[in-house]
C-alpha cells in the first residue's frame, strides 16, 4: 500500500498549518552523528538469524550495502532478507523479489505473513522479501515514542479555520521532524527510492541472478519503475501492481488520491445502505456525519488513557477503503462508535498504523523519511490553506487530510527532487496492473506510467480496493503466467474482482 498512517494516506501527519512563514527554517539543525551509524562490514550477503519464523524451508540473510554509493568509504548498512527456496529445484527459474509498498513496509514480514499468496510461484521461484533501507533493524529510522505518535495519528485533519487546531498540528509536525533528526539524522540523507533500487540490484547480484524478476505493489511500483530506469537491461520480468505516476508532484499525488478515496467512500456507504441490515442504519451517510460532528467537539476516552476523536474516525475511513473485504468490520465498528463504544474502531486503526501492545513499528518514521527523500514540498503554509479549501467541497472527508499530509516534508532537513516523468527504454515488456476504482493509486496513474515505460502492457481490474493481485483470480492467473513464461496478456485485457 502507498499510505502509512493516522488519518493520512500518504504521510504521517494531517491537519492545517498555523500562521508560520515557512517550515524549512523552523526546525533544529540536522544532527548527522545521531544514531548507530554505518558499519565497516564489507558489502555482501551473509546468513542471519530470523527475527520471526519464516515460511517452511525459508532462511534469513543480511545484505550489507554501501551507505552512499557515490562514496563507499562511508561504510555499509544492513538490509534484512528472507528467502524461501523453490519447491521444485529441477524446474527453478530464479529468485522472485517482492515488495509490499508503504513506503516503509517490511518485505520480510510481507513474505512471512502473506506467503500463501505466493505459494504457487514458490514451486519454481525462490520467494525473496527484503526490507528497504531505513525500515527495520538497528538502522531503522526512529523518531517519536508511543505517546507522541498516539497524539499525532489522532489529530483532526478537518481543521481549516481553527487556529488552535492548526497550531497543535504544526507543533506536532515540528516535534516529529525534530525527533527524526535527533535520532536518525545520520541516515536521513541516504534513504529514498533511488538508493533502495540500487540495493535491490546489489541483492539480485548477491543472489546469483543474472536478471531480476520482481513483483511490487503500490509504492513497490515506484521502486520497480525506478529500478527499471536505472537498470533496464538487468530485468527478466517485472510486475507493478497499483502504479504511482512519478510525473506528479507530491501535492498532486495527494490531492488526486483524496478524490479516489472519496469515490470509494461513496461506494462504501452505498453498499451498506443497500444491505438488508446495515449496522449504520437506513442512512449510513447521516450516521457517520453525526459521529464525526460529535467527536469533533466531544472526543471519547478509550482504554489506557487514549482518546478517540474525529481524526481517529477519518483514519478508520482511510483504512477501510483499501479492502472492500473489510467493509463489514468497519460498518460494525463505526456503528459501535456512534453508540460510544470505540474499542473496535481503535483496534482497526491501530492495525493500519502499525501500533501494537509495545507501541508503533518503524513504518511510521520510515514512511515519512522515504517520502520526503523522494519529493519536494511547498514551504509557504498559506499555500496549504488555499489548496485545502479548493478541494474541500469535492473531497469533504479526505481533502484537507491529503493536502496537509505533505506538510511533514516542508519541515524536513533535505527536500527531494522536483517531479519528473520516467523514460524507461531498453527493458523487456513490463506488466502494469491497475484497478478502475483503486482508492490509493488511481487508475489514471497506471495509464500515465504506461506512457513512460516503453513496451509496457497494462492489465486492468474492474473493481474497488487497493492493488489487484490478491483481489482477482484473473489477475493472479495472468501475472503468474507472465512471471513464469514471460508471456504478457493481450492488450486491453480486463479482469473482474
Amino acid at each position: 500500500m502507498l499510505a502509512s498512517l493516522g488519518a493520512t494516506a500518504l504521510l504521517l501527519l494531517a491537519g492545517g498549518p498555523a500562521p508560520l512563514a515557512s517550515g524549512a527554517g523552523a526546525s533544529p539543525a540536522l544532527s548527522p552523528s545521531a544514531g548507530p551509524g554505518p558499519s565497516s562490514t564489507p558489502p555482501g550477503l551473509v546468513r542471519a538469524t530470523c527475527a520471526a519464523t519464516p515460511p517452511a524451508g525459508g532462511h534469513c540473510d543480511t545484505l550489507w550495502v554501501p551507505l552512499d554509493y557515490s562514496d563507499p568509504s562511508l561504510g555499509t548498512i544492513p538490509t534484512s532478507v528472507v528467502v524461501v527456496p523453490a519447491k521444485d529445484p529441477a524446474e527453478r527459474i530464479g529468485s522472485l523479489l517482492v515488495n509490499p509498498g508503504g513506503p516503509g513496509e517490511s518485505g520480510v514480514q510481507f513474505v512471512d505473513q502473506a506467503y500463501p499468496l505466493f505459494a504457487p510461484l514458490n514451486e519454481r521461484f525462490d520467494i525473496v522479501g527484503f526490507d528497504p533501507r531505513g525500515t527495520t533493524g538497528p538502522d531503522a529510522v526512529t523518531c517519536e515514542g508511543t505517546d507522541a505518535l498516539d497524539h499525532d495519528v489522532s489529530l483532526d485533519p478537518l481543521v481549516v479555520g481553527s487556529s488552535t487546531a492548526e497550531a497543535d498540528l504544526v507543533a506536532s509536525t515540528l516535534a516529529f521532524d525534530s525527533s527524526c533528526r535527533l535520532r536518525s539524522g545520520w541516515l536521513l540523507p541516504y534513504v529514498g527510492t533511488v538508493n533502495a533500487a540500487r540495493d535491490m540490484d546489489a541483492l539480485r547480484g548477491a543472489l546469483g541472478d543474472q536478471q531480476l524478476t520482481y513483483l511490487g505493489f503500490s509504492y513497490g511500483t515506484a521502486l520497480g519503475a525506478t529500478y527499471a530506469s536505472l537498470f533496464p537491461t538487468h530485468i527478466r520480468a517485472m510486475v507493478l501492481d497499483g502504479d504511482i505516476d512519478p510525473a506528479l508532484s507530491f501535492m498532486e499525488q495527494s490531492i488526486q488520491q483524496g478524490a479516489s478515496f472519496e469515490a470509494s467512500y461513496d461506494e462504501f456507504v452505498s453498499e451498506c445502505q443497500a444491505a438488508t441490515a446495515c449496522p449504520l442504519g437506513s442512512n449510513p451517510t447521516a450516521t457517520i456525519a453525526g459521529l464525526l460532528a460529535r467527536l469533533a467537539t466531544s472526543p471519547v476516552e478509550a482504554p489506557a488513557g487514549r482518546t478517540v476523536g474525529r481524526g481517529t474516525v477519518i483514519g478508520g475511513l482511510v483504512a477501510a477503503m483499501y479492502d472492500p473485504g473489510s467493509w463489514d468490520s468497519f460498518y460494525t465498528a463505526l456503528a459501535e462508535a456512534a453508540q460510544g463504544r470505540v474499542a473496535s474502531l481503535l483496534s482497526l486503526v491501530d492495525s493500519y498504523t502499525g501500533r501494537g501492545p509495545q507501541g508503533y513499528d518503524h513504518s511510521t518514521p520510515a514512511n515519512a523519511a522515504i517520502n520526503c527523500a523522494d519529493h519536494n514540498a511547498p514551504e509557504n503554509l498559506a499555500d496549504y490553506d488555499a489548496m485545502a479549501l479548493s478541494v474541500q467541497a469535492g473531497e469533504p472527508h479526505f481533502g484537507q487530510d491529503e493536502v496537509y499530509s505533505v506538510l511533514t516534508c516542508a519541515y524536513w532537513p533535505d527536500h527531494g527532487p522536483a517531479p519528473a516523468a520516467l523514460d524507461v527504454t531498453g527493458a523487456p515488456p513490463i506488466l502494469l496492473v491497475g484497478a478502475t476504482h483503486d482508492p490509493a493509486t488511481p487508475y489514471a496513474w497506471s495509464v500515465a506510467l504506461q506512457q513512460q515505460v516503453a513496451g509496457s502492457v497494462l492489465l486492468t481490474r474492474d473493481g474497488y480496493g487497493h492493488t489487484s493481485y490478491e483481489l482477482s483470480d484473473c489477475v493472479q492467473t495472468n501475472v503468474n503466467a507472465y512471471l513464469e513464461s514471460l508471456t504478457v496478456p493481450a492488450v486491453g485485457t480486463t479482469c473482474g474482482s
